[in-house]
């Protein structure tokens, strides 16, 4: 078979995914951050949250090496209707139908799985990739932008006075810091103001609410120390009635030293209206130049519709890097029409 699935304790077939990844990284998006085999290989072994994606290197018959690569995701707690692919082809080996063979056994692989609902991912302006996904049905459905914070171009004056004003209209809260290990404890105070990422905007794509209970949690912590992250939480609890009001965490690696990843930031409902989030960001600014001062850059996503949220970064000194649009396939539809 020309798939093959590859095995996240086999580096050898790792670092031939990793080759095709970053060479296709280098013309698709040349500000990408270089994919690391030891960091693919622990994303393939634990996901996010104990459940890893699947990812395949692509042989054709008349090849000696792989020429492309295919990843998968099919989550399980919530939203079942979904099959999520990303086809890589090796820019040496593109314009030659591998992208055409693996977008068909994608869509074969989500009708074997009864996954109605398909997503592909591709640059925004791409027009080449984009032609390629219509031209099996795909429609655009929404698009996020990847914004990165140089700290050493961060005006700090401007930030402090952003923390002053943050820190007035928040004088109902109290901010704490989280690291590993968690309390269960916590973590189950932590599920409402985790769920409430659900509130940010997703554009057209078919999408339920994500499901978030302890053992979730429990598992996304198991996850993060299993990659060998080191991850930073900072939490907004209400003085008076104790509540979780907000939260951020940023996660960093010691393979990545001078990157940090922003993973969540979001407030509960009832608790919008505080500038929470911004207070939340730049206390974790002044705890990361604390603990791991090498860090020069923070990395950012977030869909081009949440204004909220970019209006805060930018504000922060983010800057925009990247644009990907996300494209939707409704098998049943599909099905129907024909």
């Amino acid at each position: 078979m020309p798939l093959v699935r590859v095995k996240p304790d086999d580096l050898g077939q790792v670092a031939a995914v990793v080759d095709i990844l970053n060479a296709a990284r280098r013309v698709d998006d040349p500000e990408a951050l270089p994919q690391l085999v030891e960091l693919l290989a622990g994303e393939l072994a634990y996901g996010w949250d104990l459940e890893p994606p699947e990812q395949f290197l692509y042989t054709p018959d008349a090849a000696d090496d792989p020429v492309a690569t295919l990843a998968i995701d099919l989550p399980q707690r919530d939203n079942r209707h979904l099959f999520w692919a990303q086809i890589m082809v090796h820019p040496d080996h593109r314009r030659r139908g591998h992208g055409s063979w693996l977008m068909s056994e994608v869509l074969r692989m989500a009708a074997e799985a009864g996954r109605p609902t398909v997503w592909v991912e591709t640059v925004e302006d791409d027009h080449g990739a984009r032609a390629f996904v219509e031209q099996f049905g795909f429609v655009y459905a929404s698009h996020d932008a990847r914004r990165r914070q140089v700290l050493a171009e961060v005006d700090q004056e401007a930030v402090n006075r952003l923390y002053a004003a943050a820190e007035l209209a928040a004088a109902d809260y109290r901010l704490e810091r989280l690291q590993p290990p968690i309390s269960d404890e916590t973590l189950s105070e932590l599920i409402e103001v985790t769920a409430a990422i659900n509130d940010a905007p997703m554009g057209e794509l078919t999408f339920e609410d994500e499901f978030f209970d302890l053992a979730r949690m429990q598992d996304s912590e198991t996850a993060r120390e299993r990659r060998g992250d080191h991850s930073y939480r900072v939490i907004a609890r209400h003085r008076e009635a104790g509540e979780i009001g907000g939260h951020t965490m940023v996660v960093t690696h010691p393979l990545r030293p001078a990157v940090a990843g922003q993973a969540d930031t979001a407030v509960a409902r009832s608790h919008r209206g505080h500038r929470l989030g911004l207070l939340l960001k730049i206390d974790m600014m002044r705890w990361l130049a604390q603990t791991e001062p090498q860090v020069e850059m923070i990395e950012t996503w977030n869909n081009v519709e949440n204004d909220f949220m970019i209006n805060v970064n930018e504000a922060l000194g983010y800057r925009l890097s990247q644009v990907y649009a996300t494209y939707e396939l409704n098998l049943a539809g599909q099905v129907a029409r024909t």
